[in-house]
């Protein structure tokens, strides 16, 4: 597989792009439902109902909050250039057969040339591997494995 690491960051930050996307729109269409709702005969109906929909507009602006924040995270980590000699934020890397890109947790993205992890410097494997040089091994899937340093 072909991967280039620029394309890798251009997909995750499309991905987080939508993501957000859909998630403002399911704000605005529970604030509109918010308004919309008008008091009935049934109070308690009414009380439930809006606090529920409360409750939801809280979930989806915490979830925007959160992806904007991977975003801006993803947009700085982008911004490292250069390949160092051992692993580090940013690194693109294969362990095996797989891809990984240590970055942010957006887990697995699909693209034209082959699906990549997107993992977090803090995650167990990246852990294990950060500060590691190319061709040394570590223990993945319960098999020892060459690292290799892609980008």
């Amino acid at each position: 597989m072909n991967l280039n690491k620029e394309e890798v960051f251009q997909r995750a930050v499309s991905f987080l792009k939508e993501r957000i996307a859909q998630f403002q729109e399911e704000r605005k269409a529970i604030s509109e439902g918010i308004l919309e709702d008008d008091k009935s005969s049934a109070g308690d109906k009414f009380e439930t109902g809006r606090e529920m929909l409360t409750q939801d507009l809280r979930q989806v602006e915490g979830q925007i909050k959160s992806n904007s924040a991977l975003l801006e995270e993803l947009y700085r980590i982008q911004s490292i250039k250069g390949i160092g000699k051992k692993v580090r934020e940013g690194s693109l890397i294969k362990i095996g057969d797989d891809y990984f890109l240590i970055s942010v947790a957006l887990g697995k993205l699909a693209l034209p040339s082959g699906e990549i992890y997107l993992i977090s410097p803090a995650s167990p494997l990246a852990q294990q591997v950060l500060g590691k040089s190319p061709g040394e091994s570590i223990l993945f899937k319960g098999k020892s494995m060459g690292l290799e340093l892609i980008a």
